[in-house]
């Protein structure tokens, strides 16, 4: 059987927005996998380097609630229409004190810098400023991952598809995430790039998976 090797982090998380397009202007839903997009822009924000990343929240760990605000316009010094974003909050009736997260990179790119990412405390999603989405790496772990056929439970870059060891896609769903300019002279800077959505059928190592697929699709 074909298998990977992945590096797995383990993320405790104490409230994080992960959001998605606003839905008539003035409500935010948020994402339950944690797309390539944004733990790449928080790996390059925090240690410098772009490191191809994917991952989820674990299960029963978390609870989505509404947080409110209002987007200030400092030109005008008013505040404009109050805008509903909802955030992950730690699953306090099942007596979790945190978010749980697992968080995978292929092992011979990220390999240089587990160093650095063990233990290490760091900010990804939206709203930072009003203290949302501090996490701490609790585990750090070299694993062998089955690759098999199932329902994708992330979104990854599809540039990035083969360094995770996904080689097949045989029923895409395709989206758009923004990919940081990787050159330094381009701080902030990029463009959006074409992504193997979550739903997807796919050959694809089997922790990135929602569920492992029947014999409907074997060749």
């Amino acid at each position: 059987m074909e298998q990977i090797t992945l590096l797995e982090l383990s993320l405790e998380i104490e409230t994080i927005i992960i959001g998605e397009q606003f839905k008539g202007g003035t409500f935010r839903p948020c994402l339950e996998t944690i797309p390539s997009s944004t733990i790449e822009g928080a790996f390059f924000y925090h240690f410098g380097v772009h490191l191809p990343a994917v991952g989820m929240f674990v299960d029963k760990t978390y609870e989505m609630q509404e947080f409110t605000y209002s987007v200030r316009d400092k030109s005008l010094n008013i505040s404009k229409l109050p805008i509903t974003t909802n955030y992950l909050a730690p699953a306090k009736k099942n007596g979790c004190e945190y978010i749980r997260a697992k968080i995978f990179l292929p092992y011979d790119t990220a390999q240089p810098y587990q160093e650095q990412l063990a233990q290490a405390t760091f900010f990804m999603g939206a709203l930072k400023n009003k203290g949302f989405g501090k996490c701490r790496v609790t585990a750090l772990a070299k694993r062998d991952v089955e690759i098999m056929q199932g329902i994708l439970n992330v979104k990854i870059f599809e540039e990035e598809c083969s360094a995770f060891g996904i080689k097949k896609v045989i029923a895409p769903k395709y989206g758009y995430l923004f990919k940081l300019d990787e050159e330094p002279e381009n701080p902030g800077k990029g463009v959006y790039k074409r992504t193997l959505l979550s739903g997807s059928v796919v050959n694809a190592p089997k922790v990135l998976l929602q569920r492992e697929e029947g014999t409907y699709y074997d060749e």
